[in-house]
């Protein structure tokens, strides 16, 4: 066997670099700034060079136009062209509600419209039943403070702090102590107390019943005009049908509350008389009672 001595590595001559630039692959790159001979590289040897900004690039198109789209209203977005009539027509016509009430509009139109025969029949008849109910406590109310009669039993207290009258009711009359009105007139007016805390839950809540009836009275008359030329009289007669029923339970909630607010006016002043009675006129008499009898006994 013959011996070879291991030669070292050749490669050949190494060629020189080439001033020329490289071409690379046009393969996806993570940053991507543009072409690169887009803008004139900037001269390493040269002087440094101020920073400016006038040439500052303008905003894309698609940019613009999503920051344009972001502020429409919403009757100018995706729903069913009818919802966005509807709503463009309560921002003309009803501008103060469509203020306070917008999003609960929106979402009313969206359940009615398209507007079909069966929609329009059961429309808002959970809120008119919910009505019915509120209305209960409110009339139960007025009955007991009717039933309670406090102003007869004020005015019989304060008929004995008077004496008896004429020749006859001094000989056959028995007096009554005003003192004796006390624990009557201190219990009515705890239960007169009790009514204005009842009446006004009552009350708050038969109002929120109203206003959202009235949302759905005003939904309802929208609707009407936007299918008043619609070939459908059984649509037409039902809209007005409901329409009605709707305003007439807005009436009744209205006289409901009216009536329990001069309630609870009378109630007011009742409270006011009743403790001026307990607290100011019965401790004078029984003061001047009392004095009465220390004179007779010094005599």
């Amino acid at each position: 066997m013959t011996h070879q001595t291991p030669k070292a590595f050749d490669f050949g001559e190494e060629p020189e670099p080439s001033s020329d630039p490289v071409d690379r692959p046009a393969g996806p790159r993570a940053f991507d700034f543009g072409d690169a001979h887009d803008a004139a590289a900037p001269d390493r040897n040269g002087p440094p060079r101020a920073l400016s900004f006038d040439d500052v690039p303008t905003a894309p198109t698609s940019f613009a136009v999503t920051r344009k789209s972001a502020g429409r209203p919403l009757f100018d977005s995706e729903d069913h062209p009818a919802v966005r009539d509807a709503l463009a027509t309560v921002h003309a016509d009803y501008p103060a509600v469509f203020a306070h009430a917008e999003q609960r509009l929106a979402r009313l139109f969206r359940r009615i419209l398209p507007v079909r025969l069966a929609l329009v029949t059961e429309w808002a008849e959970g809120p008119l039943i919910e009505q019915a109910a509120l209305l209960q406590p409110v009339t139960d109310l007025v009955l007991k403070f009717t039933q309670m009669g406090v102003p007869a039993l004020l005015e019989a207290a304060l008929e004995t702090t008077k004496g008896p009258t004429g020749m006859f009711g001094k000989l056959f009359r028995r007096p009554t102590s005003p003192a004796e009105y006390r624990p009557a007139l201190t219990s009515s007016r705890m239960q007169l107390s009790q009514l204005m805390a009842d009446s006004e839950i009552a009350m708050r809540n038969l109002e929120e019943s109203a206003k959202e009836l009235g949302l759905h009275l005003l939904v309802l008359a929208v609707v009407s005009t936007l299918v008043e030329d619609a070939p459908d009289a059984t649509l037409r007669d039902a809209l007005v049908q409901r329409r009605t029923l709707i305003q007439q339970a807005v009436r009744q909630a209205e006289l409901s509350v009216l009536q329990m607010g001069q309630v609870r006016q009378q109630a007011a002043d009742l409270i006011g008389q009743v403790s001026s009675f307990l607290t100011v006129t019965l401790p004078a008499l029984e003061m001047a009672q009392a004095q009465g009898g220390a004179d007779k006994e010094r005599k």
